[in-house]
């Protein structure tokens, strides 16, 4: 691609896959957020311990690890980006219709695991395919990519909250799943009409070549030290949205509108600030938007659970998703400057596989820490889980690129 080509603006036909896949990745993350507001409910319900609703919330990413590695080699070797996603996004709707319809609790447990693996499922494809649409704008393409899913994060709590004040949290899980439905039938409307595919269809070149260029990038150790890194960092991530509900619901407020105002203003404040790390982490470089994110996770985790104001802990959740949320992007962008184009797929499945990893064991542990010592305790832990992040970034090259 030339300089001129690489600088030319965005026509529409260019735009609208990327904000097509962008809000459909917010379909996907609006009904994981809504099965997150439904914890404190569902315990109260089946009355559960903290334990127990955590291994209820394991469960989402263990599937999700499932289904990683096979997601990104389907990618990679057969180009069936679309039709991966396509799946996702019906097979995620229906599961959290048929929650509302679950009167067990291994029924709740089979089908949110069909949510997490889809939210898994989208992932290689999805990214690949921005990652090598718009290699020059990278960041910001991958940014684009995570407010899709900071909007449905941030939407998805509020609406929750008003539809459990009026038909329930079931009635709730069922009106959620017409949301990645219709991002399904807005993917095969436009993509449909653009003509738009996944760049990897036309690259792949048969078992043979993926196992060559794949054995190259597993032995590469910046591969790991960026998917450990991102397992670490991801902690913070998943403890904050299965126990902050929880932390609120205990120490200030059960309300459930107050609870879906909560969780909204991280996602919120995380969708403002994301394209403008993603830009930044473009033009400065990658570590320097990361270290910023975790040293500001770190301090806003060890410091949440002893405010005692709402106005004050409303500010403070704010910040986490500056620190938190608007960084993810920025991590999955350093981890695709050092891969192939043809392994993209794949190195977001082991990106995603060991955050998945790392977070079927957050919700259970942190079950166990809270109903032994309290909920400050799970905080104090995932701020030290940040600090490891943080130093281990410090051993990657900043300026690490693909062979």
């Amino acid at each position: 691609m030339s300089t001129a080509e690489a600088q030319s603006p965005l026509g529409w036909r260019d735009r609208a896959p990327l904000f097509v896949i962008a809000g459909s990745h917010g379909s996907l993350h609006w009904s994981l957020a809504i099965f997150y507001l439904l914890l404190p409910f569902i315990k109260d319900e089946y009355g559960m311990s903290y334990a127990e609703i955590g291994m209820l919330a394991s469960i989402v990413h263990a599937c999700a690890f499932a289904i990683n590695i096979p997601s990104g080699v389907l990618v990679d070797v057969t180009g069936k980006g679309s039709l991966c996603q396509l799946t996702a996004l019906v097979f995620c709707g229906f599961a959290l219709i048929a929650i509302g319809w679950a009167t067990e609790f291994w029924m709740l447990a089979v089908f949110i695991g069909i949510v997490g693996a889809m939210n898994t499922l989208w992932h290689p494809a999805a990214i690949s395919f921005l990652s090598s649409a718009y290699a020059d704008r990278r960041g910001l393409a991958l940014s684009f990519h995570t407010v899709g899913a900071s909007i449905g994060d941030a939407a998805a709590p509020m609406a929750a909250g008003v539809m459990i004040s009026i038909i329930g949290w079931q009635g709730t899980a069922a009106a959620g799943g017409t949301v990645p439905l219709i991002g399904a039938c807005l993917m095969l409307l436009v993509f449909g009409r653009t003509g738009a595919s996944n760049p990897v269809s036309s690259r792949h070149g048969g078992m043979r070549a993926y196992m060559i260029g794949m054995r190259g990038l597993i032995c590469q150790a910046n591969t790991w030290k960026v998917c450990i890194m991102s397992g670490f960092r991801g902690t913070s991530q998943v403890g904050l949205r299965t126990f902050l509900p929880l932390y609120f619901v205990t120490a200030f407020d059960s309300d459930p509108f107050w609870l879906g105002v909560l969780v909204m203003v991280s996602q919120a404040t995380g969708a403002v600030t994301t394209p403008f790390a993603g830009i930044l982490s473009d033009r400065i470089g990658r570590r320097p938007i990361l270290m910023i994110g975790f040293i500001g996770s770190a301090i806003i985790m060890f410091t949440l659970p002893w405010i005692e104001s709402l106005p004050v802990l409303l500010v403070v959740v704010g910040l986490s998703g500056v620190f938190v949320f608007a960084v993810r992007p920025v991590l999955q962008s350093w981890a695709l400057d050092m891969t192939p184009p043809q392994l993209g797929g794949s190195m977001v499945s082991l990106l995603f596989g060991t955050q998945s990893l790392f977070a079927m064991a957050v919700p259970i542990l942190g079950g166990l820490i809270a109903d032994a010592w309290g909920l400050e305790y799970v905080f104090q832990i995932l701020s030290g889980a940040i600090i490891i992040a943080a130093v281990i970034s410090l051993t990657i090259p900043d300026n690490a690129k693909s062979a």
